[in-house]
């Protein structure tokens, strides 16, 4: 999760490196719980190092039962080239059209700048629904 901060395309945007150990992602899990949502996690660990390769974080509440959020996909800078992008959103969208069936719509979003995961997502048929734009004002 450290590396969403970093090795991100995020354009003409600046973002301070962030920090993720596991006390912080537990508290977060544990927040999204506590409002209700469900996360489903899909990672790929490189086998001889053991090292998170990629990961991708689907969300979904009973509160909206036809709604599933994409939250994170990030495939690591060293790991990148092989479709792991691709494998871990599609092991997650398997698993909420098992788990959650009456799931009608999943919205995703990412910048325009990451061509990798915009292609990832026409690919699994995603189709752009709206945009939006960040500003930053730089001191």
């Amino acid at each position: 999760m450290s590396k969403m901060s970093t090795d991100t395309p995020a354009g003409a945007l600046h973002y301070d490196a962030e920090v993720w150990d596991a006390p912080r992602v537990r508290h977060v899990e544990d927040e999204w719980k506590r409002t209700g949502l469900e996360s489903l996690v899909a990672v790929a660990r490189h086998k001889s190092s053991g090292e998170l390769a990629a990961y991708s974080v689907l969300q979904h509440s009973d509160e909206k039962p036809w709604l599933a959020e994409q939250d994170d996909t990030l495939v690591a800078q060293a790991h990148r080239g092989h479709r792991l992008g691709m494998l871990v959103k599609v092991l997650n969208l398997r698993r909420l059209q098992k788990d959650h069936p009456e799931v009608e719509r999943v919205l995703t979003f990412n910048a325009a700048e990451n061509d990798h995961m915009l292609a990832i997502n026409v690919a699994l048929g995603f189709r752009a629904a709206g945009y939006d734009g960040e500003w930053q004002r730089r001191r």
